[in-house]
């Protein structure tokens, strides 16, 4: 009888913060629908704070749920691979999940697909709330399963449909434990909620014997009338299991602030570990380092493995052998080594930090330079809501790159926002001529106010444009043709020198590449040079056979076509130093032996929420893989393995080192590490001595 009242109670409760929540949400915006299997669709939170704007839509095929998923989920996945996905229940096993809008469109805008139990609603109160049950996540989970096999959807190809999170709050968190045992969940955040030893939603203690997957339990302090089932839970459970409490939360969590709140933010850090391998975030949970958030949380672990443990593993300073593998200041005047820097002003405005690799610190556009960087990439946006990206913000990053001597190029988006093809605002009901009328001036203010024309260098004329751009004025080949043609004169009328590039996702299937060209040649196109994103997550191939078909691509596109080409967006997983810096330097090699015209790593000096930068998360120093931009190569001599230098090099000075890096006087019996350094570079390599 207790136990039940309890279950009562926790819903009762849960009910009346729902109403606390609604009551204090932001507004939501409405939209024209994406595409035709959105029924309705609305905008929170401005999109959230991700990197991909989120939506909020009530799919056709799909009535009685609600999906949060970034507007342009293709794109996405392009760039991260197949999007994990999350499947929430509501509290007091609600059938509504407008109370928790703001954390569910936030988490989609890092890049998730979010499927909440419940109709959509525009505003709160819509309809009557007809409850929920726990099967209804194994709906949510079949639909998931069909739409990324159906060829027509959204979705297809573009979520990893055993790459899944339950979650749910209060009573919807027992829904969510009801399902552990599914093979397709990789973890459980359960908030505000636990089972203790009661059953509800479906679930009873015994439930969780079948959890196979780690869970992190979210409270709101000892007011939280969850707060002991959870600790009991904690202390039961046999998986890898975090208990995150906020303890002046309550049980209504902070699901009503702005992106989610606090949830919101420790439940994207914990899902981006868990479902991106993000390992930097580990130490947050397990040290914890619980540095910038709300100091009310404490959190604690149990049951992870000695290797999770050694969460800074990854990042930590080594000895390693190295190896100048090409002439960094002969390729100097024909090879782009760039940076994508867009986001460094951003960055800047929030207190971000850089140090040089003698741990001081030290401003982004000279430390880039140190590294080997000639060149960098700024995006444009047409009108972004928060002004970040217009051209204004481009123009002083510009100035600060004419600075350091870098080439510029700028990426016009023309779009108001990022990764998207659609209109401007301004512009959706204008004519197809006011269209092309207005592309030529905003290329022209945006080639005005950056005056660089000493330094531009490049153009891009549209982002990633596999599917045209400016829909749906330019999503057939022949008007998009019209449109490249109408930026391409803009940008020759005021910086005549200065090359346009045509840049597209796919970099891989070169029959696709020479009929999309070909295609932009026989409508009349105009450009000067092709660009191709190299996203290693997003490929099925193993990274150094994705680079040999990039490069094979890059001479035939070079040789049919007598243009340049360039890679103008890359990265590599920042927890494989060793592994990265040696991809990248092969990788540049063989583009340079082709004749390609540069690489841009796209935004390296991001840590938080990126895995794919090229600044140290641990030190905030740059990592190895930049030392690749300076024709530097490293290996652990294990690894890989770097040839012994002839004693034709000339002078150099020689040093001594034992495996775990302290310098000696000479070699010593055993393995030693042996240090060359010439005048223009340095060989490593290892020696044994019986």
């Amino acid at each position: 009888m207790k136990q039940k009242l309890l279950s009562k109670a926790l819903m009762l409760m849960t009910i009346g913060l729902i109403s606390i929540f609604l009551a204090t949400k932001a507004e939501a915006s409405v939209n024209d629908n994406i595409n035709d299997q959105v029924a309705r669709q609305k905008e929170v939170d401005n999109g959230g704070s991700g990197r991909y704007r989120a939506i909020v839509v009530s799919e056709k095929s799909l009535p009685d749920f609600t999906v949060y998923r970034p507007r342009n989920v293709q794109y996405a996945a392009r760039r991260e691979g197949p999007l994990p996905c999350l499947i929430w229940c509501n509290g007091a096993c609600s059938g509504s999940s407008i109370g928790y809008e703001r954390m569910l469109n936030e988490i989609a805008s890092h890049g998730y697909v979010v499927v909440g139990i419940g109709s959509f609603e525009m505003v709160d109160s819509e309809r009557d709330d007809g409850g929920s049950n726990e099967k209804m996540v194994v709906d949510a989970i079949n639909w998931l399963v069909r739409q990324s096999n159906t060829r027509t959807s959204d979705y297809y190809k573009a979520i990893n449909v055993n790459n899944i999170a339950l979650s749910g709050h209060s009573c919807g968190g027992a829904q969510a434990i009801a399902n552990c045992a599914n093979a397709r969940v990789k973890t459980l955040l359960i908030m505000n909620a636990g089972m203790g030893g009661m059953s509800m939603g479906g679930a009873s203690p015994q439930t969780l014997n079948s959890l196979h997957c780690p869970i992190i339990y979210m409270t709101g302090g000892t007011g939280d009338v969850a707060y002991d089932n959870a600790k009991v839970d904690y202390g039961k459970v046999k998986k890898p299991v975090a208990w995150a409490d906020l303890s002046n939360a309550g049980h209504g969590g902070t699901y009503w602030a702005q992106y989610g709140g606090e949830f919101g933010r420790i439940a994207i850090k914990w899902m981006d570990w868990h479902l991106k391998g993000y390992k930097q975030n580990a130490r947050i949970f397990l040290k914890p380092d619980l540095t910038g958030f709300a100091r009310e949380w404490s959190v604690k672990t149990r049951n992870f493995s000695n290797q999770d443990m050694d969460y800074d593993g990854p990042f930590e300073d080594m000895e390693t052998l190295t190896d100048t593998v090409f002439d960094r200041k002969a390729a100097d005047s024909v090879f782009d080594f760039g940076a994508d820097i867009s986001s460094l002003t951003v960055l800047t405005n929030k207190g971000k930090i850089f140090y040089n690799k003698e741990g001081e610190k030290q401003a982004l556009m000279p430390l880039l330079k140190e590294q080997g960087i000639n060149s960098v990439r700024i995006r444009v946006l047409r009108s972004p809501s928060d002004k970040n990206y217009d051209w204004s913000y481009a123009r002083v990053l510009a100035n600060l790159a004419k600075n350091q001597d870098f080439n510029i190029m700028l990426d016009l988006h023309y779009s108001d926002h990022w990764g998207e093809y659609t209109m401007p605002e301004a512009w959706k009901d204008f004519e197809f001529d006011k269209v092309l009328s207005n592309v030529k001036t905003h290329t022209s203010v945006a080639l005005r106010a950056v005056n660089s024309k000493d330094k531009l260098r490049w153009v891009q004329i549209g982002n990633e444009t596999d599917n045209g751009m400016l829909w749906e004025a330019g999503r057939q080949m022949s008007d998009f043709a019209q449109i490249v043609n109408a930026a391409y004169d803009a940008v020759k009328s005021v910086s005549p020198e200065t090359q346009t590039v045509i840049h597209v996702a796919e970099c891989e299937d070169i029959k696709w590449l020479t009929d999309y060209f070909d295609a932009l040649d026989a409508n009349g196109g105009k450009w000067d040079a092709i660009g191709l994103s190299v996203h290693v997550p997003a490929s099925k191939l193993q990274p150094y056979q994705l680079t040999d078909k990039v490069v094979e691509n890059v001479k035939t596109l070079k040789e049919r076509y007598g243009k340049p080409v360039l890679i103008v967006e890359t990265g590599y997983y920042i927890d494989r130093q060793l592994e990265a810096n040696q991809w990248l330097c092969d990788f540049l090699i063989k583009l340079m032996d082709v004749g390609a015209a540069g690489l841009y790593y796209w935004e390296p000096e991001l840590i938080d929420d990126y895995n794919l930068g090229g600044w140290n998360p641990l030190t905030l120093k740059p990592s190895k893989v930049m030392d690749a931009f300076l024709g530097v190569r490293h290996s652990d001599g294990i690894n890989d393995y770097i040839n012994v230098p002839s004693d034709d090099e000339g002078e150099c000075e020689t040093t001594f080192y034992t495996p775990n890096g302290i310098r000696i006087q000479r070699p010593q019996r055993g393995l030693n590490i042996v240090h060359k350094k010439y005048t223009d570079h340095t060989r490593s390599y290892k020696i044994f001595v019986k």
